[in-house]
């Protein structure tokens, strides 16, 4: 019986031990952020569009039973729409990959890894030839080479799309903020972590921080 308990304890405290390992590391996944870098936006008149982890592994590509339960369908169809109104704004894809068998590959197993098929670009959504720029963070400027790619396109305004509205799409716009851009976000082409558009107590969360609320029906 004393066997039996230490064995089950013992299985316990190394289940709590991988639980917070796991919650650590997303907590700093979340929130690490990019160096500032402010631009000049008179500077920069132009404008592109981030469309942030429309990946095949997050929109359950081959799955289409969680798709519809996280809205996925309609979440595409509203990008697509947005990128067909912005249509002559740059298109540029925010990919998010872990090392293939790194340990955080293994101990976040829902997001992609590298090389695998579910790190691709959802095909549904993809316009060939658009730049794409991969992060290991939640921040999309977390990879440096998007702001140089952005300066260098004399951009100064962001339309955000993609997933998650309370990870990737936060995290990345308050950098863009920071860094002195203009943001516009798409709230009904930005999908929720629990399925749908973002709610209002994100919205506003979004507008605390600077950005600008619209809908794909705003857009002409």
């Amino acid at each position: 019986m004393k066997l039996f308990v230490r064995t089950i304890g013992i299985i316990l405290t190394i289940f709590c031990l991988y639980v917070i390992l796991v919650l650590g590391i997303q907590f700093f996944y979340m929130l690490e952020k990019s160096p500032v870098k402010k631009i000049i936006p008179k500077l920069n008149p132009n404008s592109a569009i981030l469309v942030i982890d429309v990946q095949n592994k997050l929109t359950f590509y081959d799955d289409p039973q969680k798709a519809k339960k996280y809205q996925v369908t309609q979440f595409l169809n509203n990008i697509n729409l947005a990128l067909n109104k912005l249509n002559g704004y740059e298109v540029i894809y925010i990919r998010q990959e872990f090392a293939k068998n790194s340990v955080l590959s293994f101990i976040l197993p829902m997001y992609p890894e590298e090389e695998e098929p579910g790190t691709a670009i959802n095909k549904n959504i993809f316009r060939e030839n658009a730049r794409i720029f991969t992060k290991t963070q939640a921040d999309a400027f977390s990879n440096p080479e998007l702001q140089k790619y952005l300066n260098s396109k004399k951009t100064g305004t962001l339309y955000i799309t993609g997933l998650a509205a309370e990870v990737c799409v936060n995290s990345t716009i308050k950098s863009a903020i920071a860094n002195g851009y203009r943001v516009y976000v798409i709230k009904d082409a930005v999908l929720s972590i629990r399925g749908g558009s973002p709610d209002m107590k994100r919205l506003d969360k979004y507008r605390s921080s600077g950005a600008e609320i619209i809908s794909v029906n705003d857009l002409k």
